[in-house]
């Protein structure tokens, strides 16, 4: 397979998640309506790196897989929304159209972030009831988005002091961005019954999987004012080869697997991306 065949896998798995979501969320009230409008668009990153790395082991997923990567962007979801929301970066768009809040109002705004989060935690406790290899999956993927994880990342985005350096730009998207890429990469191998070695080797690609992904999102802000960017620290110049170093990095972490293409393709992708 080439990049475009694995750039409509990209699509494919987007859309599978599409149909699941207008499947189980029919918005039959407001509730509802404000949760469709929070999952609309995005390219489902985290649930297709779920859906991938089910395939390592298996050519198929099921209803189960389909299930859990729908509470991975439940999460994503519930996570944007209150991001945007006026006590946290206060973005009155999101996606080029109006962030939730602007939309709905603030209240629906808090309200659809905690229904999400609610909504993905009892999906999951649905689909390990059936299936208990999914129970260790859930726990560490609550663990990376959680108190210690993504939300940790955004208190010290949040709290940051006014004179940062590297070593804190990295912590802060470890947890807010990486650990997140963790949590639903880790999940799939869980679930897959990996070894331990092999877990370590798939946590360490999505640490520096997500690393790139948010110093690409860096290269790409023209504006970032008074934000956490790379580029107060750097140039871009020395900004491209941190991010050509971390890849490196990244690749070597899964250049040892077995039909590791999308992987390996995925690093190119998300940091070469435009938008």
């Amino acid at each position: 397979m080439n990049d475009i065949d694995y750039r409509q896998r990209l699509v494919d798995n987007k859309n599978l998640l599409d149909d699941e979501i207008k499947t189980y969320i029919k918005g039959e009230s407001l509730i509802e309506e404000a949760m469709l409008y929070a999952l609309e668009a995005g390219k489902r990153i985290r649930a297709s790196l779920f859906l991938e790395t089910r395939r390592l082991s298996r050519n198929q997923i099921d209803k189960n897989d389909l299930l859990f990567a729908l509470a991975i962007e439940m999460i994503q979801a519930y996570s944007l929304v209150h991001d945007d929301l006026p006590a946290m970066d206060d973005d009155d768009y999101r996606r080029g159209k109006e962030s939730l809040h602007k939309h709905f109002g603030e209240d629906l705004g808090i309200l659809t972030g905690d229904a999400l989060l609610n909504e993905a935690t009892k999906l999951m406790f649905e689909i390990a009831s059936r299936d208990s290899s999914f129970i260790k999956a859930s726990q560490y993927l609550l663990s990376k988005t959680g108190k210690d994880g993504m939300i940790e990342g955004q208190i010290l985005d949040l709290r940051r002091r006014r004179n940062y350096n590297k070593d804190f730009i990295i912590e802060v998207y470890d947890k807010k961005t990486a650990d997140f890429f963790k949590g639903a990469i880790v999940a799939g191998a869980l679930v897959n019954g990996f070894d331990q070695d092999t877990i370590n080797s798939l946590e360490r690609y999505a640490y520096y999987l997500g690393l790139g992904f948010q110093i690409q999102d860096d290269l790409l802000e023209k504006d970032y004012g008074d934000e956490i960017n790379i580029l107060s620290l750097m140039d871009l110049q020395a900004s491209k080869k941190l991010l050509e170093d971390i890849n490196y990095q990244c690749k070597k972490e899964i250049e040892n697997f077995e039909n590791n293409q999308f992987f390996l393709f995925l690093i190119e992708f998300l940091s070469k991306r435009q938008y």
